[in-house]
């Protein structure tokens, strides 16, 4: 597990182009994904999502906004809940994301079975609820 983990940071750090002629991290990546698969979502409710404070998600969604990747929407019922959605630039990246996990999957995954993955879930928010509780300890 460390070892991967120790793979993703090292894979976090190298920008790449998908789709838009710049270069994203995959944090910001990640980001716009989860705007385009919550529309209309707020900058709290996407910081749930992601697992980063509510800060942190309001600094990346003005650098992604700047980029044109990510525009702030006014939510005429509440003007102070700012809601957050996609710009083109935007859906080109959700694309071309989409078409990398694709690819993964059936390259490197096509022979695990539903049940497998089941299991991979299962532990993986074991993991998690471990890593929660320890996190809420130290506060």
């Amino acid at each position: 597990m460390e070892r991967i983990i120790n793979k993703f940071r090292k894979i976090e750090k190298q920008p790449k182009d998908l789709g838009t002629g710049e270069l994203l991290y995959i944090g910001e990546v990640h980001t716009i994904v989860a705007v385009g698969r919550y529309p209309g979502i707020n900058i709290t409710e996407l910081s749930l999502k992601l697992g980063i404070t509510k800060g942190a998600v309001s600094q990346a969604i003005g650098k992604l906004e700047k980029r044109n990747y990510l525009k702030r929407i006014k939510n005429n019922s509440n003007e102070k809940n700012v809601l957050v959605g996609l710009t083109e630039k935007g859906e080109i990246v959700i694309k071309e994301h989409d078409r990398f996990h694709r690819n993964f999957f059936s390259n490197y995954l096509s022979d695990i079975t539903f049940g497998q993955i089941a299991v991979f879930n299962e532990v993986l928010e074991k993991i998690e609820s471990f890593m929660d509780n320890r996190l809420d300890s130290n506060n």
